[in-house]
């Protein structure tokens, strides 16, 4: 089979003939028909998630949608046929995190394009438990993204911020990720308030239900407070993660509102002001991806028309350089994803 293969941090990746991967009696082997592309692909690319985590030669590539073609000995309710997206981790099962739920948070995590092979390939194995299936009437290129860009969204928006019917939300930036989190915001029943530095990602963040759209150019702190009569947000879903915007994000926030960072920067605390934190009672939590449940979850209001994937844009799977190059240089109002159309090598 083929695959693209990053070989030296800060260079090219390359399209290489590799061998098709081998699947074990309780693993799945996928022909991989879409992958959406994710920041975090370029932080790998540029070595700031390095060993053990990554390490090179790499295949990378964590939004993997595609068709069973093989399926180990011992597993059973998943078929030669069937079209489905992998949860990317793949936790040890036996750890408290993973024994209540939480399997997000399991310390011995391996994951999907991280510590093992990704799916910027034409095929990739994975253990049975990470295919998730789904109606083979809706396309892979938007279906590839509900693993990290709306499931991730999902677990900040319901599970963290627990979001309810009347509360004002505010959603910082609106790339592959954010403009989910409008979605399932305003699913929830919220006001949704969107500050993004870029006009396109504010008006597709408009056609997607946003109620009011700021610039993060243009003092956002003062436009959220004028918005909300000088009480703040709800909570307020961060998905850049830059000490920049997390220092007007904290202070948007009204008394006992919740901050909830899901974006990071490598390498970049941020000040924090702890009597403004005592006096507001403010709730700073991180977010990391979903669990599996949710990603089930959010693959059935997909299903149901509740939420609408946005991929702003496909690439040939060989051309995922020139990809990385675009969500480089413009960043994305919605996702960009790599498909498989050449003819497959085994």
């Amino acid at each position: 089979m083929k695959a693209m293969v990053l070989k030296q941090y800060h260079q090219p990746m390359e399209w290489l003939e590799v061998e098709t991967p081998s699947i074990g009696e309780e693993e799945v082997l996928i022909q991989v028909k879409a992958c959406g592309l994710c920041y975090t692909d370029l932080k790998i690319q540029r070595g700031e998630i390095p060993p053990p985590i990554v390490t090179l030669p790499h295949t990378p590539g964590h939004e993997v949608a595609g068709i069973v073609v093989d399926v180990g000995k011992r597993v059973q309710g998943i078929r030669k046929g069937d079209a489905g997206v992998l949860y990317i981790y793949v936790p040890c099962k036996r750890c408290e995190p993973c024994l209540i739920g939480r399997e997000n948070l399991c310390p011995d995590l391996k994951r999907i394009g991280f510590e093992l092979p990704g799916g910027y390939a034409q095929y990739v194995k994975a253990p049975a438990y990470a295919f998730c299936p789904f109606d083979k009437g809706f396309s892979f290129e938007e279906m590839s993204i509900l693993t990290d860009a709306v499931a991730t969204s999902y677990h900040a928006v319901v599970a963290l911020a627990g979001v309810r019917p009347g509360q004002t939300v505010l959603i910082v930036g609106a790339g592959g990720l954010g403009i989910h989190g409008v979605q399932i915001a305003k699913l929830c029943g919220a006001k949704v308030i969107v500050a993004d530095k870029k006009e396109k990602a504010l008006r597709l963040a408009e056609q997607h239900g946003a109620d009011h759209v700021v610039s993060a150019g243009k003092s956002p702190l003062e436009t959220v407070r004028e918005i909300t009569h000088g009480m703040g947000v709800d909570a307020v879903l961060e998905f850049v993660g830059s000490k920049e915007t997390i220092a007007w994000s904290l202070p948007s926030l009204r008394k006992g509102g919740k901050l909830i960072i899901v974006g990071y920067v490598p390498g970049q605390p941020f000040p924090l002001d702890t009597m403004a934190m005592h006096y507001n009672e403010w709730e700073i939590k991180g977010s990391r991806l979903c669990t599996k449940v949710e990603l089930l979850h959010v693959i059935r209001l997909v299903e149901e028309g509740k939420i609408r994937p946005v991929v702003s844009r496909t690439f040939p799977m060989q051309e995922a350089n020139e990809a990385l190059l675009e969500l480089s240089n413009e960043g994305t109002a919605g996702r960009i994803v790599l498909t498989n159309r050449e003819p497959l090598t085994e």
